[in-house]
């Protein structure tokens, strides 16, 4: 076990250093000079201003040398923490990613807390009570909420605390740390929503592994020596049924930190996905490339934990 989360904690390095190369590599190949297409697009007067505009832009940006070495000095900058200057606000890049990276993991991780309390259980009783009316319920939520398209689970939300209750989520966004209570009332919307949509999938997943694991020898024999149902089902066959569901889950986690630009838009949270989509509208290409990096190290990040949780549920598990 030792040996196979040390190989697995080394990979992740590499596996990082390859993502840096790629989100260099894709911002490098973007059609036009990133600089000419920043000055000329906010539009000038005089040429002459703006080919100084041009010049001290690929400077800052270090166009102005060799790729490797441009490789280089962002990769250095980016380890530190020091991802550029954003020409949209005019601050330092890791300031806005400062505020708005909390925002997105607290709305990703309060979404899967909520799927995982919702859809995990739906996935026991409908297996455990299987052909029986609990069970149909329980398919037919997950499969309405597989076909309900998301943006349209967020809209119908706010037409219902409108409509029915006139009453709006607020419009400001405020730490949980100055307000709990109103970041709450802010974000639990945005949250409710993703998760009835990957609840869906989730307990599907694990009523079909738990019906096979409870099928299996050491499940009867369990039964065999007596112990009372629950303790066979949640002691037993549970933790084993529980591995694809915790690589799906994992898998989730990561593209909520992008996928949920669509919620963040819907009810004004001002996280990574607005973000994102304001930093390309506006071609603040310096933020970009760190909000690609972050998303893309947080996501190698979870398949890391994943498999380390894979080594706990399952010892039998090893390094190949």
């Amino acid at each position: 076990m030792r040996e196979y989360v040390v190989r697995r904690v080394l990979l992740f390095f590499p596996s990082l250093a390859g993502v840096s190369l790629v989100v260099f590599a894709l911002m490098r190949l973007v059609p036009g000079d990133v600089a000419e297409i920043l000055v000329y697009s906010a539009g000038s007067e005089q040429a002459s201003v703006a080919k100084a505009q041009v010049a001290k832009i690929r400077g800052e940006l270090g166009l102005d040398k060799p790729i490797a070495v441009q490789y280089a000095l962002w990769l250095k900058g980016a380890l530190q923490g020091n991802f550029g200057h954003s020409y949209l606000e005019d601050r330092p890049v890791r300031e806005m990613l400062a505020e708005w990276f909390p925002r997105t993991m607290e709305l990703a991780l309060l979404t899967l807390v909520l799927a995982a309390l919702w859809a995990v259980p739906l996935g026991v009783v409908s297996a455990v009570r299987q052909d029986h009316w609990p069970d149909y319920l329980c398919r037919s939520l997950s499969i309405s909420g597989l076909s309900v398209p998301i943006f349209f689970s967020g809209v119908l939300i706010l037409f219902v605390l409108v409509r029915f209750f006139h009453w709006l989520p607020p419009l400001e966004y405020v730490s949980v740390w100055e307000d709990p209570a109103r970041n709450l009332q802010k974000i639990i919307w945005p949250a409710l929503a993703q998760a009835f949509y990957i609840s869906a999938p989730i307990t599907r997943l694990t009523r079909s592994q738990l019906l096979e694991v409870i099928r299996e020898d050491y499940v009867r024999t369990a039964r065999s020596k007596g112990l009372i149902e629950q303790l066979v089902i949640y002691r037993h066959a549970l933790k084993n049924a529980l591995l694809p569901v915790v690589t799906f889950t994992g898998w989730w986690v990561g593209r909520l930190l992008g996928g949920l630009v669509v919620m963040e838009i819907i009810f004004q949270v001002p996280g990574m996905g607005m973000g994102l989509i304001t930093s390309v509208n506006n071609r603040d290409y310096p933020t970009v490339q760190a909000i690609v990096f972050v998303m893309a190290g947080v996501f190698l990040l979870l398949n890391l934990i994943v498999d380390l949780l894979y080594g706990w549920l399952d010892p039998r598990i090893k390094y190949a």
